[in-house]
């Protein structure tokens, strides 16, 4: 399946399932990415309008979603409230899931624990539209295709991190060993490491329009690795476009083993790199960078 066939597939979701404190006043991403990437992204912003009305169309049979939850039956939820969790929120086991989140805040427990929203195994998953706050990690794809993550506020504590001396980041969104799916206009705050894509499973991935701000504690604003325990094959083939990026040591990295990537159109504003590109055969053009002071 190619970029479109994927994307037209994401689109269709809903329907399927129907059926069934401190910025800086920076400047905005570019919008004037790659052909390729801005095509993707107005078909989406134009088939979000159909998601919608199948949503309110769906309404009368979505399940409520009050407090922590993990999802095992497909269909149409809904939070209705805010809520805290001590560990993980919401874990999704099931496909074809539209997920809405209705602008509601979910609250974990800090100190860089817990996650926010999962996808285990799962394809066609649509999570959209809400705020998660103090989690260890806002939004996970574990070994998941094809669904789509979209317009969610991740802030995080803008606390000091060291992996190499065990102290683990606070991430935004994280992918592992996941493939052709769709993040779009998130937007991670105060974390240390914004957008992480790990592991060899991962690729055709489109990562387009986020923004992700690391505060005083950013190490690494997008980062392409391994999976732990799992050798050296990184993610490859994904188009990482448009996306602003603030506020970290290096704005994007790739290991050497994650290859054939592009990261082009971004806004990077970093301490230290712009990029560092370990493998050599990932496409950066087009990137606006500023070197800024911690």
């Amino acid at each position: 399946m190619n970029k479109i066939k994927f994307l037209l597939a994401i689109l269709t979701l809903a329907m399927m399932i129907a059926g069934c404190q401190n910025d800086d006043p920076i400047q905005a991403p570019n919008r004037q990415e790659s052909a390729e990437a801005a095509d993707l992204a107005v078909m989406l912003e134009k088939n979000l309008e159909a998601e919608l009305q199948s949503l309110r169309k769906a309404a009368s049979r979505a399940r409520e979603i009050t407090g922590p939850t993990t999802i095992t039956a497909s269909g149409v939820y809904e939070v209705v409230n805010d809520f805290s969790a001590t560990s993980d929120a919401i874990v999704i086991r099931a496909d074809r899931v539209l997920l809405d989140l209705d602008d509601h805040v979910i609250t974990g427990p800090g100190n860089k624990t817990g996650r926010g929203i999962v996808l285990d195994g799962v394809s066609r998953v649509l999570v959209k539209d809400g705020t998660l706050k103090t989690f260890g990690a806002g939004v996970v794809l574990l070994n998941s295709s094809q669904s789509a993550v979209k317009e969610i506020e991740i802030r995080g504590g803008d606390e000091p991190a060291n992996p190499p001396a065990g102290h683990p980041p606070q991430i935004g969104i994280l992918l592992v060993n996941s493939y052709r799916n769709l993040i779009l206009e998130n937007d991670c705050k105060r974390v240390n490491l914004g957008l992480f894509v790990r592991g060899g499973g991962s690729h055709d991935n489109l990562i387009l329009h986020n923004s992700a701000r690391g505060g005083n504690n950013g190490l690494l604003g997008i980062c392409y690795n391994p999976a732990e325990g799992q050798g050296q094959a990184g993610p490859t083939n994904d188009l990482v476009a448009g996306n602003l990026l603030n506020r970290f040591g290096t704005g994007i990295q790739a290991s050497a083993g994650s290859a054939q990537n592009k990261f082009n159109h971004n806004t990077i504003y970093y301490f230290n790199k712009a990029w560092e590109d370990f493998n050599g055969t990932n496409e950066f053009r087009g990137n606006r960078t500023r070197q800024i002071a911690p």
